[in-house]
């Protein structure tokens, strides 16, 4: 799940730095909400999951927020009953928004209702692989549906051999390999041919000199990077 949400974050990183449109603040706006929301998702995985199973026969979602509640609670045990601003220490403002979560959150039977639509196994899931696993059922549909373009896009990666990417990393990325492949990693992201070359223009050839005098070399890269969409 983790290295699913840094390929979607990596995405849209590429999609605001390529954009055609500055003026367009609407969109540009959407895809920074959309960046945020992704970046908080994964900052939770990271610091309050990490590796925890999921127990999709509970609402462990509403445990964790009442684990979280709980923890405040006793932080506040220690006020005096004759204390006159007990009240107010009690009503700690980050008390109140996580007890706002744990009386929103649906009742056992809802929670499962939801995850019934998407997840096939009401089992403990103990990896990514086997939650997004699918069906033979799906597998025979997706064979039977035509391909659309990110599909055939994410299987066709920009295609270099080995002379070519030598001679690319020497005269186009000064002896800088991670610089080729970090380059090459996000042109793989980019799904228009149009978007693809701007990219290489305004955001690459900048940081190496416009890549004065290698004119030969930068043809033939654009040319390597165009074939992905024929």
């Amino acid at each position: 799940m983790k290295n699913k949400l840094k390929l979607e974050l990596r995405k849209l990183s590429t999609e605001i730095l390529t954009a055609d449109n500055l003026d367009d603040v609407t969109k540009l706006y959407e895809v920074s909400k959309n960046l945020y929301e992704k970046l908080a998702v994964l900052k939770f995985i990271e610091v309050e999951l990490n590796d925890m199973q999921v127990d999709v026969s509970k609402n462990a979602i509403a445990a964790k927020f009442e684990e979280m509640a709980n923890a405040v609670m006793k932080g506040n045990t220690g006020v005096p009953e004759s204390n006159p601003h007990e009240e107010d220490i009690i009503k700690y403002p980050g008390m109140e928004t996580i007890k706002g979560f744990v009386s929103e959150m649906p009742d056992n039977n809802q929670l499962e209702d939801v995850l019934a639509e998407f997840m096939s196994t009401p089992n403990l899931m103990k990896n990514d692989k086997e939650l997004f696993m699918p069906s033979k059922e799906d597998l025979k549909q997706t064979d039977a549906s035509p391909k659309s373009l990110n599909d055939r896009l994410a299987k066709s990666n920009v295609k270099v051999d080995l002379n070519d990417r030598l001679a690319f990393v020497k005269h186009l990325f000064n002896d800088n390999m991670e610089d080729y492949n970090r380059v090459l990693s996000q042109l793989n992201t980019i799904d228009t041919e149009e978007r693809s070359i701007s990219f290489i223009k305004n955001m690459v050839k900048p940081d190496y000199n416009n890549w004065a005098g290698k004119e030969p070399y930068e043809e033939r890269f654009i040319e390597l990077v165009s074939r992905r969409f024929s």
